[in-house]
């Protein structure tokens, strides 16, 4: 018999990593390596646990290491060969546009039924790529305002500000996240909104909520 799948769970809610670890339970050739609740305890865990799988929340506690594309960039760097699940509760085109852009195996929503987890778990393993129904479902729609096209011009980074910024961040607060000069971030977002043909924050503010930025 072959070694099970070891898997490293990372989420800033402990309901969602006691689900994770009920579904990967259910499957006779993977187990649970470790679970953590923050990006310095994940890179501290990755450094001395050895596993095949990771299945990461998008946003969590950041700490050292921040979340989202950035985390996920890191990530790749480092542990080249870990394979990737993105579990997560976004919806925004943009965003998981962005995270399929960057080369990530396995993207599964939080809306889907769970099974999905291991049905993309599986198929990682196997050399494929996995999109849950939900994901496969906004990646088609593509953002309704200004087009598709519009939006995959924007860089990771500016994604990212994008998204912090209508999460209720400040400039400042997005440049110290980053360790970036608020300059930096503001240009960021000055081009963001360009390349969006947006011209004002209210303007920004109703293309969040029409692509699953915003609640």
């Amino acid at each position: 018999m072959s070694n099970p799948i070891r898997v490293v769970v990372a989420d800033s809610h402990p309901v969602c990593i006691k689900g994770v670890q009920v579904e990967i339970a259910a499957m006779s050739h993977a187990k649970v390596v470790a679970c953590v609740k923050n990006s310095t305890h994940l890179f501290s865990v990755l450094q001395r646990e050895p596993c095949d799988v990771l299945v990461s929340d998008y946003v969590m506690a950041g700490e050292n290491f921040g979340d989202g594309l950035g985390m996920l960039s890191l990530i790749q760097q480092r542990h080249p060969a870990l394979k990737l699940v993105v579990l997560t509760s976004i919806d925004s085109p943009l965003v998981l546009k962005a995270v399929d852009r960057q080369g990530v195996q396995g993207i599964v929503s939080k809306a889907d039924m769970s099974e999905h987890l291991r049905h993309a778990i599986q198929a990682i393993c196997r050399g494929e790529s996995y999109r849950s129904p939900r994901i496969s479902g906004a990646l088609q729609a593509g953002p309704d305002t200004v087009g598709a096209d519009r939006a995959g011009r924007l860089t990771p980074c500016e994604v990212e500000v994008v998204r912090l910024f209508l999460a209720g961040l400040s400039v400042g607060e997005i440049a110290e996240k980053f360790s970036r000069s608020k300059q930096t971030v503001s240009a960021q977002k000055r081009a963001a909104m360009r390349k969006l043909g947006i011209h004002t924050d209210s303007e920004l503010v109703r293309y969040g909520v029409r692509n699953g930025l915003i609640g």
